[in-house]
């Protein structure tokens, strides 16, 4: 009893971290994952929105049904399934698209009207619990071990499946998994509106042994190309190498990731919000941002998004930050403390500006965050007022 009170998932994790930072024992580290699995079975899901925009047009203009259409200016944000049959995916030049189809049906991107359903569909998630993760305007993970019992799984995937149909109108599909890696790759098997259960690490790894290693999360365009000049083609190509050496190989980072993914091993809890204590959003670009103006666009939507968020929870916020990770994976943040707390749109975006302007451009850009930290209740501004009125 006193055991399983001491090895709870928070110990064990901080013992992980140990093992790894200060005595890097594998053989320590890896008894630790085992003992984990043995104490708790978490039930993770992850919903993914299928062809989002593409659907959302769709369902705005029913004459598109059935029709090949991609979502994007210069590059293909998102390719309806019909489009897809030509070969046409996301992360393609629209002309490159065109050659494919001419007949191909481009339409623009209106990000307002798509975080405004997506928000429609947090909202719906939310009442569901508050352990979600939202991780883009079309997808997410949800702590499903405290919910439902695992007999429950395949009931519950296909009730929230449908639940998203009724109130939208547009197809999600879902995967359920021991854990968020697992989870992630299971909502892709039975695309579009399918789900699909990883009951344990050995179903799990069975199934992507022969798939190519580019199913693996963190497995991008370049380094897909140093792994197959060391001819790592597919998945069980990994399996003959020891952590040691991955991490020696290929950095700390991509050497476990690539170790534990291969295996089901993935520690990432999801990140949900017990008290507000920050409010933000970032977005991964397929296609990286190179110019200025691209890169306030999306900063623009990103803060439009992250602004609305504030207003919903009725609070305030003294703090804004904004984050840019360039190409090369160098990540830069910038912060400024204000000095009273607020919600003034408009003051918060001039706040945001002076942050971006100060930025001196690297490289292209793969991924923009905007935060606004120091939440309170109340406006320590309206506090003054209402102090000296009493």
């Amino acid at each position: 009893m006193l055991a399983t009170c001491w090895f709870n998932r928070k110990n064990i994790c901080n013992m992980k971290n140990v093992c790894n930072r200060k005595v890097n024992k594998i053989n320590i580290f890896l008894f630790l994952t085992l003992l984990e699995r043995l104490i708790m079975e978490r039930i993770i899901m992850h919903y993914d929105m299928d062809a989002f925009y593409a659907s959302i047009e769709i369902n705005r203009n029913p004459k598109l049904k059935n029709k090949a259409l991609v979502v994007g200016e210069n590059i293909v944000t998102t390719a309806s399934y019909e489009a897809r049959k030509y070969g046409i995916h996301s992360a393609m030049k629209v002309s490159d698209a065109k050659l494919l189809c001419p007949k191909l049906i481009v339409l623009p991107v209106d990000k307002t009207e798509y975080i405004r359903i997506s928000n429609e569909i947090h909202n719906l998630i939310l009442k569901i619990t508050n352990k979600v993760e939202f991780v883009a305007t079309d997808e997410g993970y949800i702590d499903l071990t405290d919910i439902i019992k695992t007999e429950n799984k395949k009931a519950f995937a296909i009730k929230f499946k449908q639940r998203i149909k009724e109130l939208t109108n547009l197809t999600c599909s879902v995967g359920i998994g021991f854990n968020k890696l697992s989870a992630k790759i299971a909502s892709d098997i039975n695309k579009p509106f399918g789900f699909f259960i990883f009951k344990n690490e050995e179903e799990f790894i069975k199934h992507i042994s022969d798939k190519k290693i580019k199913i693996i999360p963190g497995v991008g365009k370049k380094f897909f190309e140093i792994l197959k000049n060391d001819n790592i083609f597919y998945v069980k190509d990994v399996f003959k190498y020891s952590l040691d050496y991955l991490v020696k190989k290929y950095g700390k980072s991509r050497g476990e990731n690539l170790y534990c993914s291969v295996r089901g091993i993935d520690f990432d809890e999801v990140e949900y919000q017990r008290e507000i204590h920050s409010i933000g959003n970032e977005e991964t670009f397929l296609i990286p941002l190179q110019n200025n103006s691209e890169i306030i666009r999306e900063f623009n939507s990103l803060f439009e998004y992250t602004f609305e968020r504030l207003i919903k929870n009725n609070v305030f916020t003294q703090s804004v930050t904004i984050k840019m990770r360039y190409t090369s994976f160098k990540t830069y943040t910038k912060s400024k403390k204000l000095k009273f707390s607020t919600r003034s749109k408009d003051f918060l975006y001039n706040e945001m500006l002076e942050l971006i302007n100060s930025f001196e451009k690297e490289d292209e850009v793969r991924l923009l965050g905007v935060y606004f930290g120091d939440i309170r209740k109340n406006s320590l501004v309206q506090l003054e007022l209402n102090k000296n009125y009493k």
